[in-house]
């Protein structure tokens, strides 16, 4: 029977080739010439990415920003570890802390952000020779393929290559994914959760006596730690969302699954589980170290029942595809940033694994995989419908399965909106049931019925070129700063990053990242804390930020320098330790009018020390 456990193709006449071609090579070449055609539809779709990877962003908010500033932070930090680096000497910075932001109030703790470590240092190399900008690209540019492979080793366990290669691509380029690559590359990193899955039933299966060991054991109870492990340095946001996606997972086994379990595998699983997680847990000891350190968020980081999957959203595009735009219609209980919506799968594909369930799902050799995806699809997909649960935008219940979540320290920071990356897995998982079924049947009309409906269901979901923007960097911050400003020096950017989701709302962190960290600056866009406040998004407003609050926020005229509130506000930076102001006049979001705010600090600051390459620069300090 083809159930979930590892395909067997060893008997397969001719499976080994023979001659001179070298086995090895013969297994992997496949994977290679997918690997290929992944890279080639990724750049069909991110093309303006790929065509400008050091000037432009594929990010309808400005997440982009922050996550170019922390892939250029850890590339920083590494260098200093490596004894090449100078831009954070002296500063205490480490992969988890820093003070090259929020200067003036004591920095931020990166374990409670998105700070892509583990990324960042397999990035590092590539930083430094092209630059944070191009590494974020190419990370854009990866993530499809290096899922759309992670999800092929899950399916191979109980598909052929093709049918597996195929609905592993449909994961690689569905909805969620390209979703979240507009700005969110850390919850577009779809790697871990396919690898659990396929790692576990490595553990369920094999013999069913006896007590774990051998390598049948040690690797996948390895393997299991080395990938929740580096996930901890990725998002802890996905890990988390994959812990509820497992226990949905054994339910599932429970329920469709009991031809795979016997009380060998349940105590190789339980014995491998406790193995990875002892592995985990001491990987990740820095970072959960770090998050009890200062700067960190209490309470709830988002508030609850916002970030709820409508149940209309399987069926209304948000993104742009082959034949849509990607504005969803439905109304939410806020704007939220486009790459939330995430949960689109078409009606055909919706049509087309109904089918599957109800007919492969009944008896016969796929009826194993087709019901442990469909149940753990099934509860994942309930459980992203948070709470209360919303139909075209208004509550239909008052309370969904979300509520229990939600009720659980750290788990409740989960937004249920992010968990459909598992429901697309296991959807994905039993369309590919239907693929196998279809091929092996494509000359009767059930088969041929089923390869068009499963045709139609991969074009209508098939992503669109998405829409590129320009990154504004202006050219003094690969020109002229080292110059102008002294390396370590504190230095207060206007415009100022703020925790707005539109495009450049955060450029100054890019800035800074370009320069390499040559400078600590006092705004920032982070998650942490303050002593006025259990959570903040962005570095507390200084005193002259308090004075052009109105202009920044409402469209104010620009104060006169004579304001006590602009004086206070000068004298402030001064007794914080502010050395320069940067002002980048032409910057998108420059508040105020042409040359209003190069008119103010002119008069309150006096001449600057450096005009021109995009930026005026003012000394603060003595």
């Amino acid at each position: 029977m083809r159930s979930l456990q590892a395909a067997d193709i060893s008997a397969v006449k001719g499976s080994r080739p023979t001659g001179r071609e070298p086995f090895a090579y013969a297994r992997l070449r496949p994977w290679a010439w997918y690997a290929l055609a992944l890279t080639l539809g990724s750049i069909t779709v991110f093309g303006g990415v790929a065509a400008d990877p050091g000037g432009t962003v594929s990010a309808g908010n400005d997440d982009s920003s922050l996550f170019i500033w922390w892939l250029g932070h850890g590339a920083e930090v590494l260098a200093g570890l490596l004894g090449f680096g100078g831009g954070l000497a002296g500063t205490g910075d480490g992969f988890l802390y820093t003070e090259a932001m929020n200067a003036l109030a004591g920095g931020v703790n990166g374990a409670w952000n998105t700070s892509l470590t583990g990324i960042a240092i397999l990035l590092a190399p590539l930083t430094w020779v092209a630059g944070p900008i191009i590494a974020y690209n190419v990370l854009i540019l990866s993530l499809p393929v290096l899922n759309s492979l992670a999800c092929a080793i899950l399916f191979r366990r109980f598909l052929g290559r093709g049918p597996a290669f195929a609905a592993a691509a449909g994961v690689g380029f569905s909805s969620y994914v390209i979703a979240q690559l507009s700005g969110h590359p850390n919850l577009a990193f779809a790697v871990t959760p396919p690898l659990v899955a396929a790692l576990v039933l490595a553990l369920l299966s094999g013999p069913r006596t006896g007590r774990p060991a051998g390598r049948r054991f040690w690797l996948p109870s390895i393997g299991l730690g080395v990938v929740l492990g580096f996930q901890f340095y990725v998002s802890t946001e996905v890990l988390a969302g994959t812990f509820l996606a497992f226990l949905c997972f054994l339910a599932a086994l429970i329920v469709g699954g009991r031809s795979l379990l016997s009380r060998a595998g349940w105590l190789r699983l339980g014995t491998g589980g406790l193995v990875g997680a002892g592995i985990a847990l001491l990987a990740a000891l820095p970072l959960l170290m770090t998050m009890a350190g200062p700067n960190a968020p209490s309470g709830a980081i988002r508030p609850h029942g916002v970030w709820n999957t409508d149940l209309l959203d399987p069926i209304v595009p948000g993104l742009p595809t082959l034949f849509g735009t990607g504005e969803s219609p439905l109304p939410r209980v806020m704007d939220l940033d486009g790459a939330e919506i995430g949960a689109y799968v078409g009606v055909p594909a919706l049509v087309a694994a109904a089918i599957i369930v109800l007919t492969l799902g009944r008896r016969g050799r796929w009826v194993v995989p087709v019901r442990v995806a469909a149940v753990t699809g099934t509860l994942v997909f309930l459980l992203s419908l948070g709470s209360p649960v919303l139909f075209a935008g208004q509550p239909l219940l008052g309370a969904g399965p979300f509520a229990l979540v939600e009720a659980i320290p750290v788990l409740n920071n989960i937004l249920p909106m992010r968990l459909v990356l598992h429901s697309t897995i296991a959807l994905w998982a039993v369309l590919g049931c239907g693929l196998q079924w279809a091929l092996d049947r494509r000359s009767t009309r059930a088969g041929i019925g089923m390869l068009a409906l499963l045709a139609v269901s991969a074009v209508v979901v098939m992503p669109g070129a998405q829409p590129t923007r320009e990154v504004y960097v202006p050219d003094f911050y690969s020109g002229s700063i080292a110059e102008v400003i002294p390396e370590g020096s504190v230095v207060k950017t206007l415009p100022r990053p703020l925790a707005w989701a539109e495009p450049h709302a955060d450029e100054a962190m890019v800035w800074q990242s370009v320069a390499d960290f040559r400078y600590r600056e006092t705004g920032g866009y982070f998650i942490g804390s303050s002593p006025s406040s259990p959570i903040i998004y962005s570095a507390p407003e200084d005193d002259l930020d308090a004075a052009l609050r109105a202009t920044i926020f409402n469209g104010a005229p620009v104060p006169a320098a004579s304001d006590p509130a602009v004086t206070a506000g000068v004298e402030g930076l001064r007794a914080d330790g502010v050395d320069f102001v940067v002002l980048a006049p032409e910057a998108p979001l420059t508040p105020g009018g042409t040359g209003e705010l190069e008119g103010l600090l002119d008069a309150a600051l006096g001449e600057p020390v450096f005009s021109g390459e995009g930026v005026v620069v003012y000394r603060v300090g003595p």
